[in-house]
């Protein structure tokens, strides 16, 4: 699922931090491209980010390259221009420049075949010294989960949050409390699948649609859950 992919980006943005200015700085795509707009305002963990996706013949090496040449010159006198992570979230290469108020992230991996390469460009507006980082509550979950990510997003004709969550309980243990969360909602799917390490939820209200699974692990289950908000029914 394209925001699953997408959050890796996200997850790296909020480990840095700085003050907004007006203006917008330079952020091209690599050369030999094609490129798609993923969203153009949507907030991730309360941050107002536009994503891009791109695809290019130039290989990953070639890629981070261009950016590192683009970006060599420091913000802050004695600093790096730039920070590349190379490990953390293989098969991803993340390539970061904090500039005037924004994030800029490439995240970047091979293409199929080893030919050329893909990946997201990512800039994020941070907030001024001192504001809080505000946006849409994440989706209901048992006490002492971790939100991994929450992405909302404004797409024509209807609002949507998408949402990461990991805790230590059990399927069964999570599927009850999405099945008395959302109770007095219209039930369209529960369903467990493989092998009871997935189990899939679908739930209506009016205009509001919330789909929800679940998987499972030795140390307990990961929940990913799509809300969308229709403008029209």
């Amino acid at each position: 699922m394209l925001f699953t992919k997408v959050s890796f980006v996200f997850t790296a943005l909020i480990m840095f931090s700085g003050s907004a200015t007006a203006g917008r700085p330079d952020f091209p795509p690599p050369p030999k491209s094609s490129v798609s707009t993923v969203g153009n305002n949507m907030v991730i963990n309360g941050r107002t980010t536009a994503v891009r996706m791109f695809v290019t013949e130039k290989d990953l090496d070639e890629v981070i390259e261009f950016y590192q040449e683009l970006w060599v010159d420091p913000v802050v006198e004695g600093g790096p221009g730039y920070t590349v992570e190379r490990e953390a979230m293989l098969p991803w290469r993340l390539v970061t420049r904090v500039e005037d108020g924004h994030a800029m992230t490439v995240q970047i991996q091979p293409g199929r075949d080893e030919e050329g390469s893909w990946g997201y460009l990512a800039d994020s507006l941070l907030p001024k010294d001192g504001e809080p980082v505000a946006g849409e509550a994440a989706p209901p979950s048992i006490g002492g989960s971790d939100v991994l990510s929450n992405i909302t997003h404004d797409d024509l004709g209807q609002m949507g949050q998408t949402a990461v969550l990991r805790n230590e309980y059990s399927v069964s243990r999570n599927v009850d409390f999405y099945r008395e969360t959302y109770g007095d909602w219209r039930t369209d799917m529960d369903q467990a699948l493989v092998e009871d390490r997935m189990h899939a939820l679908r739930f209506t209200r009016g205009k509001q649609n919330v789909v929800i699974t679940i998987h499972g692990s030795e140390d307990g289950a990961e929940i990913v859950i799509n809300r969308v908000t229709k403008e029209l029914l």
